[in-house]
């Protein structure tokens, strides 16, 4: 006898899930943008800071207990593209990056409210999002106490979604670790 259906429960329907935004209907815009600006060369429009951050990180070579150390490409990008939207595009909120990213056609919601600016990458399982994350604070922070006059962040808060996550973040982060590069952390 076949089972009978679950009644959705009563909370689903206070649920609009047309109302979820897809976030993604920036993307390709943004590769195109970030693709030309890094063929225009040097990194322009971004601060002597920037400048000194990305090319040691990216275009310098690196060894790390004898043995060559390099950031994966995707990585690189996750920083070159969150550097271009903050310094070159001056994007500050989700509502400035859908007014000017999203293509003809597409019709995603505007939050009503955007009080915080958030700095976000969407990476694959292993490619690196700690260290990425790592990258975007000491960019941020660098800049916040070498550059004057700009809007840059000197105190951050990291928000792990359980406790597996927590675990490891408060290991790559105890004692600066993730700031210092090892064989197997250009994963971490």
């Amino acid at each position: 006898m076949p089972r009978a259906k679950k009644a959705a429960p009563a909370s689903q329907a206070l649920i609009d899930y047309e109302q979820v935004l897809d976030t993604g209907v920036c993307v390709p815009a943004i590769r195109a943008e970030v693709e030309t600006w890094l063929n225009s060369g040097d990194y322009k429009g971004v601060t002597e800071t920037t400048r000194t951050l990305l090319h040691h990180w990216f275009h310098t070579d690196h060894k790390v207990g004898g043995r060559a150390f390099a950031y994966h490409i995707s990585q690189q990008r996750a920083m070159e593209t969150l550097v271009y939207l903050y310094e070159v595009a001056s994007i500050s909120s989700q509502s400035q990056m859908y007014t000017k990213y999203v293509q003809a056609g597409q019709n995603p919601r505007l939050p009503t409210r955007d009080r915080f600016p958030r700095l976000a990458v969407k990476m694959a399982t292993g490619s690196g999002k700690t260290k990425v994350m790592a990258l975007a604070i000491a960019w941020q922070y660098f800049n916040a106490v070498l550059e004057p006059n700009n809007p840059w962040a000197a105190t951050f808060l990291v928000v792990a979604p359980n406790v597996i996550v927590f675990e490891r973040l408060q290991r790559d982060f105890r004692n600066a670790a993730i700031f210092r590069p090892t064989r197997s952390s250009h994963r971490a």
